[in-house]
């Protein structure tokens, strides 16, 4: 999923020094292509009364805990977690940052994008061992995952997958067009 372009950080800090609208109508033109991404994997979760019944409901108060309980899915708090952003974000173990990117935050959400991905878990210690098959069996009914390996799943990678083939062109198209403009620009303040 992720799309290796080098060179975005120093174009931009050059823009920003330079030519700030620049870098606006760049950042601009990237955020409308990735928001597609995004509003397609809100459409893929499933609305409230479609996912197993025991997942909706609220579990004992946390207080009473001494453990993280599995948490509750709402339909609102996972579309709301599923977000685009212009800022770097950490970087990985592989010392990647991504720039410009839509990630799944919410635990509902992400859950739901990734139920069965890695392995089909035996249900040990439940009080129904069949509960992490049924669970996963019900996630795939609501939706299928699409990518591969690792970037698989039901909701950001199966938007991105449907439509990468529209939206690396419209990125790499706004960063070319900006960097263009940019060394024409200071090449006639040079010149002059």
């Amino acid at each position: 999923m992720p799309v290796n372009v080098s060179g975005v950080k120093q174009l931009q800090k050059a823009l920003r020094e330079v030519d700030p609208k620049l870098n606006k109508e760049m950042t601009k033109n990237i955020r409308v292509a990735m928001l597609e991404v995004r509003n397609k994997a809100r459409g893929y979760l499933p609305a409230q009364s479609e996912v197993l019944s025991g997942w909706s409901k609220a579990t004992a108060s946390t207080e009473t805990m001494k453990y993280r309980a599995f948490p509750p899915y709402d339909y609102v708090m996972a579309r709301d977690g599923i977000i685009y952003s212009a800022g770097q974000n950490k970087r990985n173990m592989s010392g990647f940052r991504a720039s410009f990117y839509v990630a799944n935050t919410k635990a509902p959400g992400m859950i739901f994008e990734w139920a069965g991905r890695l392995n089909k878990p035996a249900g040990d210690g439940s009080l129904n061992p069949n509960a992490p098959a049924q669970f996963n069996s019900a996630a795939e009914m609501l939706g299928s995952m699409r990518g591969q390996g690792k970037q698989r799943g039901r909701l950001v990678y199966r938007a991105w997958d449907e439509t990468k083939n529209k939206v690396i062109p419209a990125v790499v198209n706004a960063i070319d067009t900006v960097a263009v403009r940019f060394n024409k620009d200071t090449a006639l303040k040079k010149a002059a």
